[in-house]
């Protein structure tokens, strides 16, 4: 298979065919029905001309039959149900045995936020699960997390930060009850695939000394096979409720929006050599971590990501997300692996078709932009890492790029496993202030001031990978007190991980130390909050910008002060449930003569019409001053005596 100019080798489907993205079935023998893997939910969009919610379930079992899912849907404090039923349609078959069935779920809205309990034909009939929908014209809350699983270290530490029981997440499910979440951001490594590398059927490629012959081997059967079946577990085990109950508990009551990372893949993916990248060994492997990526992550197959909602790269492999979270915010979800190379995060045919679709799609209503990169745009420079290496005793690389295990002790021999070069950190290729994507990262960046400044929306920043949490922001120099008036004031949430372990201190340290201003142009910098005076147990803090605590954020956008509110949720004790929360509250943005009135047009009047974009704003040039800086939003306030996340009441 040529995915332009990239080839890969599909794994054996056996009797799977494929045609127009549909497969066909062998004779049916009735069997009880077994569900190894979901319900897993996903929000795709919602389409304001017809007033709909559009997701999607997800459940994979040995039922040759398509199950059917009935879904019931009424408001709160209503007596109205409206019964919605839906059949499977047929994805994908592992080994003439698991079956991918997807549910095209379509809810009409109100203008109440509603809840939706569902059932599955192939559920016991007493199991059924909710999740809520938002008011027609009321925006999302979100919540977002990355790094959904361990790194290849031992186990016992794995259960000294809970593995079983998840505490963050149990966490999260709590926070659900109370104010419930209409969404879940992925932002990249929502599963770990790295101890393939211990499986048996790795060993030829691992046990191949010449770097060489590595690189050049064309895979056994054995080891084609091995791949398949690793990847399909690897997914039932981290997304099932046999294996993961709490997260399964989460993604069936939470429509989702994934984007993958390098871990969803095998860590660092994308920023090897492309002789590396081009080997038999990685190209099996990419296929077969794409196609149980885009079926357990997006409900499709490569084929139909494009129907199901997706914006196509310039590679089958690379689909970009551009939605809505209700009427007053926006999302891009960048695809930064798809078609990753060492010197480019994505393709300018990527680029240009995701700011396309961003123009064309946006409602008017649209406030606040929500941007997903996976690896941070606004993070500590790389050049920190070398200053580290040269300054800290007992450095070595491993713990410079944060590796551990298995991969750990590859990198403090000075071998890559993968290829046999001395390390390449690929860690540092990963991220985009590295130097091979700066010329990209600042061209990505200016596209969107440039987007603020045209329609006077304020766009934000989210991030993962670097297992730490934190926020920095971009500002004009000349607007520091003024920042809702700056449509050069981004901030970048950096949140990680939910489940993985936090990165050496002495790291975190050096790099809190040496996070001085950047200059991004001659009036515009970049820069870290100082967030973390104090630990989530009230210890106060001398590393104040990133702090190495299991987190996750939540968000919403409050109506009444146009801002939105990003709370970082940290771990208080390592493994126990419990988070303390860090607020940062992004001021709408007021840019241009007609801003105001813009804003305060009638949402459900602007929501009904096409999804047209409105006249520029970009030759008006007037600016709306007076708001104080807030250069170090404190953590500590009235919602943080419930730990963080409580939305103001209501002045209506």
């Amino acid at each position: 298979m040529n995915l332009g100019g990239h080839h890969f080798r599909l794994p054996s489907l056996h009797n799977y065919h494929q045609h127009q993205g549909a497969p066909q079935l062998e004779p049916i023998v009735h069997e009880p029905s077994e569900v190894v893997c979901g319900p897993l939910l996903r929000y795709i969009e919602i389409d304001y001309r017809r007033r709909t919610w559009h997701g999607s379930s997800l459940v994979v079992s040995n039922d040759q039959r398509p199950p059917k899912l009935e879904l019931k849907v009424q408001e709160k404090d209503s007596k109205t149900v409206q019964t919605i039923q839906v059949q499977g349609e047929l994805l994908d078959v592992f080994r003439n045995k698991y079956y991918f069935w997807r549910f095209a779920i379509n809810v009409p809205l109100t203008d109440e936020g509603q809840v939706a309990t569902y059932t599955l034909s192939c559920l016991p009939e007493t199991q059924s699960y909710n999740f809520h929908l938002p008011a027609y014209d009321e925006s999302m809350r979100f919540m977002f997390h990355s790094c959904n699983g361990f790194s290849d270290i031992a186990q016992e530490i794995k259960d000294s930060f809970g593995e079983k029981e998840a505490p963050l997440w149990q966490d999260v499910l709590d926070r659900h009850e109370v104010m419930p979440f209409h969404v879940l951001l992925g932002g990249g490594d929502q599963l770990y695939q790295d101890r393939l590398i211990h499986e048996e059927f790795m060993k030829p490629w691992v046990e191949e000394k010449d770097p060489v012959k590595r690189v050049g081997m064309t895979l056994p059967d054995s080891m084609r096979e091995g791949f398949e079946h690793f990847y399909f577990w690897n997914y039932v085990k981290n997304f099932g409720f046999e294996g993961n109950p709490v997260v399964a508990n989460a993604f069936a009551s939470i429509p989702s929006v994934n984007m993958w990372d390098d871990h969803d893949i095998i860590d660092g993916y994308g920023s090897y050599p492309a002789d590396m990248q081009r080997a038999d060994c990685f190209t099996v492997l990419f296929a077969n971590a794409s196609r149980f990526y885009y079926l357990f992550q997006h409900h499709t197959t490569i084929e139909l990501a494009p129907r199901h909602g997706m914006i196509r790269g310039s590679l089958p492999t690379c689909n970009h997300i551009v939605t809505t979270l209700g009427a007053g915010i926006g999302l891009i979800s960048l695809d930064a692996r798809g078609e990753r190379t060492k010197y480019a995060v994505c393709t300018q045919q990527s680029y240009d078709a995701v700011f396309n679709t961003l123009r064309k799609t946006m409602p008017k209503t649209i406030k606040h932009l929500l941007v997903l990169t996976g690896v941070p745009l606004v993070y500590p420079r790389l050049t920190l890492f070398e200053k580290a290496m040269d300054g800290a005793a007992g450095f070595n690389l491993a713990t410079i790029a944060g590796k551990t295990g298995a991969l750990g002790d590859i990198i403090s021999g000075q071998l890559n496993r993968w290829n046999g070069d001395p390390e390449l950190l690929d860690d540092m290729n990963d991220h985009w202030t590295a130097a091979n994507h700066e010329v990209e990262r600042r061209t990505f960046i200016e596209k969107f001031q440039q987007y603020a400044k045209e329609y006077s929306i304020r766009v934000s920043f989210l991030g993962g990978d670097v297992h730490c949490c934190g926020a920095g922001r971009l500002y004009s120099k000349d607007m520091k007190e003024k920042e809702e008036a700056d449509p050069y004031f981004m901030v970048q949430i950096i949140s990680s991980a939910i489940v993985n372990i936090p990165p050496p201190q002495a790291l975190l340290t050096v790099l809190n130390q040496n996070s001085s201003y950047e200059t991004f142009n001659p009036n515009v910098e970049e820069k870290m909050y100082n967030l973390f005076k104090f630990s989530p147990n009230g210890n106060s803090r001398n590393n104040k910008k990133l702090m190495g605590m299991r987190n996750y954020t939540a968000g919403y956008y409050d109506e009444d002060t146009g801002k939105m509110n990003f709370w970082i949720q940290a771990e208080k004790i390592v493994g126990k449930k419990g988070t303390m929360g860090y607020l940062i509250d992004v001021p709408r943005l007021v840019f241009g003569a007609n801003a105001e009135n813009l804003h305060r047009f009638d949402t459900r009047h602007l929501l009904s019409l096409p999804h047209e974009l409105y006249n520029t704003l970009a030759s008006a040039a007037s600016r709306v001053t007076g708001l104080v800086d807030h250069d170090a939003p404190q953590p500590y306030g009235e919602a943080d005596r419930v730990g963080g996340f409580v939305m103001p009441p209501r002045h209506d």
